[in-house]
């Protein structure tokens, strides 16, 4: 392998010396190129996500608030005891062992 020559002129030296600067410039730019790329590829992929989650918060929100409202507007639901299901099914009080009006003694 062959050395470069000691003694050069100056206009030479300042070429050599531009030339280095040009190849470490290439290559920060080359790695920066390549970071920027791999950041911008992550970037667009956690904006995608952001962007699914929100949507899914803001369906759960609104299905959240129909059913809050249909529960609102419809009317209450009236609610019997046990007695009174007993009473509709046999005829009978069922603290009572006798029969009610209804049925004939």
């Amino acid at each position: 392998m062959r050395r470069l020559p000691r003694e050069i002129t100056p206009g030479a030296a300042a070429r050599r010396t531009l030339l280095a600067d040009c190849l470490i410039a290439l290559v920060l730019a080359l790695a920066a190129i390549a970071l920027a790329a791999g950041i911008g590829v992550v970037g667009f992929a956690a904006l995608l996500v952001l962007l699914v989650l929100v949507l899914w918060i803001a369906v759960e929100a609104g299905v959240r608030r129909v059913l809050r409202r249909r529960r609102r507007s419809a009317p209450p639901v009236r609610r019997r005891g046990r007695r009174a299901q007993v009473e509709d099914e046999t005829g009978l009080d069922p603290l009572r062992e006798e029969p009610t009006a209804d049925q004939p003694r």
